[in-house]
């Protein structure tokens, strides 16, 4: 097996970790552009950034919180639901960090 592959793979928490704070970090960038500036475009960056971070957490905990007896209780719907929740929050995290970078852009072009 490749070395960068088995490091990756026996390595997961640790990427994980980096992962999360990275997002974390992000987020906290962003929401001082929008105190800061006065900017909208850093608070669309911390709004994706805070998306990314839930939708990370939720692939990072729902092997511990996903049991036969729990996806027995919220019955077909709510399972169709928890599937969609990771792609939606990820999409939709993406298009907010993007949407805030080219705001932020536009909005510093506009002032100076």
């Amino acid at each position: 097996m490749n070395l960068l592959l088995e490091v990756i793979v026996s390595n997961g928490l640790i990427f994980d970790a980096m992962g999360l704070l990275g997002l974390g970090l992000l987020a906290l960038a962003a929401l001082r552009l929008t105190k800061d500036d006065k900017s909208w475009g850093g608070a669309m960056m911390s709004y994706g950034a805070i998306a990314l971070l839930i939708a990370r957490i939720y692939i990072l905990m729902s092997p511990h919180f996903m049991t036969n007896d729990f996806l027995a209780y919220i019955g077909p719907v709510g399972i169709s639901l928890l599937m969609a929740l990771p792609p939606i929050c990820l999409t939709f995290g993406l298009a907010g960090v993007v949407w805030g970078l080219w705001g932020h852009e536009k909005w510093i072009k506009e002032k100076y």
